[in-house]
């Protein structure tokens, strides 16, 4: 691509950079390495993430972020954002570049009346989950509870409402996000329409949210259990999860996934059950088919508030160790091709001990109300019945990493004839421009393509947001 390359802080004058240091107020951190705090502050969920940036900037307020937009764009330099730094392939890092650390603007408030909850863009799940709880009320939002809101929200967000609401992005109202050129913009369905619709489902290209508006939806306490079956029930399982997709409402939702379970690591293949209903009666019957194939090694099935149902499996889902997440989306359960994904993580697990924290996820939720909505509404394009095959891999060591890519992109072949090519963009195993692949891309976003291409020339034409699947014009 016919771009700049971007600088690091090192090709900065020191003069300058130290202007800027010392141009933030008392409260606002920038830390260099060597300073206290920084080593923490460059931590990320994997540690195949994590990155020495030249300069980490702890935002305190919008003009933090004006401030550090406009210092990292007129000097060209390689600009990250961070949250909940979950991204596997480092695209909330920066090596020798200026992150803005998100963390410390965290705020969450509720106007439950108007059902709506503005969350600063450095906030977590977790915090927007317990802030809706004091009120009965819920969003769209992960599985995993110390996810940051950015990132999942921008990229569509799927969660255990989807069925019933759709997507994060179709629960978000509004936005205030800072653009490139440094200007602060309020988006909303009558504001800044173009970018409203870009953002969601493209919104790490365009800028970065100072806040979000979410819709609020009354939540009661839920049901839900964890089934964990031995391997010969494969068949059976499938079996049963094809049955219950018939018959199914938007008020279940259900994952099925190939695990080890510690601390023997046998491998075992677990059932995520959710019913958005308070009573186990409930629970039992609309998954009785599931528990139709026998008794569970292990169940365990309670009665719960909402933020505790989104901490169920954030536990196995810690920091540390290197990771990597690769998606395959599957338009069926196809049990010959579910076994040979197993027989593969189950020879590929025993081989490399290491890994043997890799899970894979079915993830079964209802398409019924996000593909109500038009592709052209937003920009996420793929608004149709597909199923999320969630590869999420686990390993110690770098030099075990080819191996470990090499084997998900075999998962990824197994299960690409039970699907077609779209891919979701959360997923897409992508972490600077100089991997720019326009084919995949189009595989993201489809007809919308264009049109963000055109709006990427217009609101980012020297493509400063250069993180994560990128768009040049």
């Amino acid at each position: 691509m016919n771009y700049q390359p971007k600088k690091l802080i090192k090709d900065i004058d020191p003069n300058d950079v130290q202007k800027f240091k010392e141009s933030f107020n008392i409260n606002t951190k920038v830390l260099t390495e060597g300073d206290e705090g920084y080593e923490k502050s460059i931590l990320r969920w994997a540690d195949n993430a994590i990155k020495k940036a030249g300069i980490v900037v702890q935002a305190t307020c919008l003009e933090d972020i004006v401030k550090t937009v406009n210092f990292a764009n007129k000097n060209n330099l390689d600009f990250a954002t961070c949250c909940g730094g979950h991204s596997t392939s480092g695209s909330s890092s920066s090596e020798g570049g200026i992150v803005l650390d998100m963390r410390k603007l965290n705020k969450v408030r509720v106007d439950a009346e108007k059902k709506l909850i503005y969350a600063q863009g450095g906030a977590l799940f977790g915090e927007v989950d317990s802030e809706a709880w004091k009120h009965g009320l819920a969003t769209v939002g992960g599985l995993v509870h110390h996810t940051g809101i950015g990132g999942l929200s921008l990229g569509g967000g799927f969660g255990h409402l989807t069925s019933k609401h759709g997507l994060t992005i179709d629960n978000i109202m509004g936005a205030t996000i800072v653009t490139a050129d440094g200007e602060v913009r309020e988006l909303s369905a009558n504001k800044n329409e173009d970018l409203f619709w870009a953002i969601r489902g493209c919104g790490i290209n365009f800028g970065v949210v100072y806040e979000f508006i979410f819709k609020a939806h009354e939540q009661k306490e839920v049901f839900t259990g964890l089934l964990l079956f031995p391997a010969e029930k494969l068949d059976s399982l499938v079996e049963a999860f094809n049955l219950w997709l018939k018959v199914r409402g938007v008020d279940e939702n259900a994952s099925f996934l190939f695990n080890r379970f510690p601390p023997e690591n046998k491998p075992t293949i677990g059932a995520l059950l959710f019913s958005n209903d308070p009573s186990e009666q409930v629970f039992r019957e609309k998954f009785s088919l599931i528990y139709k194939c026998g008794e569970p090694i292990i169940e365990k099935v309670e009665r719960m508030s909402y933020p505790e149902l989104n901490m169920l499996v954030s536990q196995t889902n810690d920091y540390g160790d290197r990771k990597a997440m690769l998606n395959a989306q599957i338009n069926c359960l196809n049990i010959s091709s579910i076994r040979k994904v197993y027989d593969s993580y189950i020879k590929f697990t025993n081989e490399n001990p290491e890994t043997s924290q890799t899970d894979i996820v079915f993830d079964l939720h209802s398409a019924e109300k996000f593909a109500a909505i038009p592709p052209d509404s937003t920009a996420f394009h793929p608004r149709k019945q597909v199923y999320n095959v969630v590869i999420i891999q686990r390993w110690k060591n770098e030099h075990d990493d080819k191996i470990v890519y090499n084997w998900a992109k075999s998962i990824q072949n197994i299960l690409s004839k039970d699907g077609d090519e779209t891919l979701y963009v959360n997923f897409v195993d992508t972490s600077d421009y100089e991997e720019y692949d326009e084919k995949k891309l189009k595989n993201v976003w489809g007809e919308n393509f264009e049109r963000l291409k055109e709006l990427k020339r217009k609101y980012d034409p020297n493509v400063f947001f250069r993180k994560g699947a990128v768009i040049f014009p």
